[in-house]
């Protein structure tokens, strides 16, 4: 397998081998680290946009694509069609749209919806071309593009729209392991900063006393310690993206401290008396508490918060985009340099569809590292393989809230449905109970609620009386659970 980035371009323009526009590209972009590839999808005299799929089935070690969405007469309705063919067909394939400087917002944004990475306008300098190219390569790791699911169909809609409005601050609101960060970077790359740093800042980690240093930078001398000039924040993110992750733990007086930077676009170093700085960044914040409650608790400015929140993103969790998990999955796999190599059973595409995944996208790859550690030199991983979370308990284990298919673990007997599944359920938050209770001891009661049942109304006892509800009258309807010995017992122990 060669060892350089494979580039296939799709254009109307590329012509036959070593024709014009294919020697004034490469005398642009020739790159030792590159090898480019052409296809202009001719065929009979017209455009066939399976041409495209075809070119990339036989060039299976394609890193990325580059797509002209304007093809002949058709206008941009053939390139459209080439995009979701190939983003539905070949998804660990990132694609960039070829654009003009002047892009049309609309169309191209409908391009970041159907799952391009990104764009890369016609005429860059070399090395801004390189640049692209390695950010796409990057972006195009991300969750974010290759699910087709509604929630990140739409998720990519709301990139869309911004991409445009570089001065507009961004809060992303998402449960933790959603890939918010990722998200950020998919909006760095989408827009007019997209050739400009992104710098990600973790929120909780700078010191209140050196607040100001860290974010604006400081003179020589400055304070004590200060033996170099140091360079904030503010200052490495000019021209490009600052992002601020779980700012809700961020200080008070941090928050103050940013509020006229927000306000004016403008700053000072500490050390600097008279001289002031522009702010030339976009902001985006992210959190994984919902801004009401950081407000309500005080651990959020409600000025600071309509600062930073101009436009919210939430990222969805895992559990509401499942039909994504198996592409997931063997994206994860992907990652590792087994494709190809390993593949998942049906039982674990079954079992990994189920679960409620509370750590989201990053368990679910967490859960894929440890099942190919697990199954060694096998060529195939099976139940066996994966992770102690996703064991069944018992041969009547049901999968957090999901109602199994028939057939799989339910009895013959329909009329005992509704009290397989109770006892399954219960049986899997007892032993979770059990295993966090060993190492969180008094304190089990909030852990297990805020990992095996984020939906629930908080992790104190009215939060528990909601779960035990939830067991008791469940999904399946009510059930006079009291007069079936285990699931009462079992009961009786969850809540002692």
């Amino acid at each position: 397998m060669s060892s350089l980035v494979q580039i296939l371009i799709i254009d109307d323009q590329t012509g036959d081998a070593h024709s014009p526009h294919q020697r004034s590209f490469l005398r642009a972009y020739a790159d030792p680290a590159f090898e480019f590839q052409f296809e202009s999808c001719a065929a009979n005299g017209r455009y066939d946009p399976l041409k495209a799929v075809q070119a990339l089935h036989e060039r299976p070690d394609t890193n990325l694509v580059l797509l002209d969405i304007k093809f002949g007469g058709e206008g941009d309705r053939l390139g459209y069609k080439i995009l979701s063919l190939l983003t539905g067909q070949f998804p660990a394939v990132p694609v960039l749209i070829l654009s003009s400087v002047n892009r049309d917002i609309a169309s191209l944004g409908r391009c970041l919806e159907d799952g391009a990475v990104g764009f890369i306008n016609k005429g860059l300098q070399r090395k801004t071309f390189r640049e692209t190219i390695h950010q796409a390569l990057s972006i195009g790791r991300s969750h974010v593009l290759l699910g087709q699911s509604a929630p990140l169909r739409q998720l990519r809609r709301q990139a869309a729209r911004l991409s445009p409005y570089d001065q507009i601050p961004v809060l992303i609101i998402g449960e933790r392991g959603t890939g918010k960060e990722r998200v950020a970077r998919y909006i760095h790359h989408s827009g007019p900063r997209g050739n400009g740093p992104f710098v990600a800042v973790n929120s909780a980690a700078i010191p209140e006393a050196l607040v100001e240093a860290e974010l604006f930078g400081a003179e020589k001398g400055a304070y004590t310690g200060a033996t170099n000039t140091r360079v904030g924040y503010f200052e490495r993110a000019r021209g490009g993206v600052l992002f601020l992750d779980e700012i809700g733990n961020m200080g008070q007086g941090a928050q103050a401290k940013l509020l006229r930077v927000l306000q004016d676009g403008r700053f000072r170093k500490v050390g600097v008396s008279e001289e002031e700085f522009t702010a030339d960044i976009q902001l985006v914040c992210a959190t994984n508490i919902e801004p009401d409650t950081l407000i309500r608790e005080s651990k959020l400015r409600e000025d600071f918060y309509d600062r930073i929140a101009a436009v919210t993103v939430r990222t969805p969790p895992l559990r509401e985009c499942r039909n994504d998990i198996p592409e997931l999955a063997s994206h994860f796999l992907r990652q590792l340099g087994l494709a190809g190599k390993k593949r998942l059973s049906s039982a674990v595409t079954e079992i990994l569809g189920a679960f409620d995944w509370p750590g989201n996208v990053r368990q679910l790859q967490r859960a894929i590292q440890e099942a190919v550690v697990r199954s060694e030199d096998e060529a195939e991983i099976v139940p066996a393989h994966l992770p102690a979370f996703l064991h069944p308990t018992t041969s009547h284990r049901v999968p957090l809230g999901i109602v199994p298919s028939i057939g799989s673990v339910l009895p013959e007997d329909p009329s005992t449905w509704p009290a397989t599944r109770l006892l399954a359920e219960v049986e899997l938050a007892l032993a979770a109970r059990r295993r966090i209770q060993a190492y969180k001891g008094r304190q089990w009661k909030a852990e297990f609620m805020r990992l095996m049942y984020p939906h629930c109304k908080a992790a104190n006892a009215k939060g528990f009386d909601d779960l035990v509800k939830r067991l008791t009258q469940g999904p399946w309807g009510e059930l006079n659970w009291r007069q079936i010995p285990s699931v009462r017992n079992l009961i009786e122990e969850l809540t002692s």
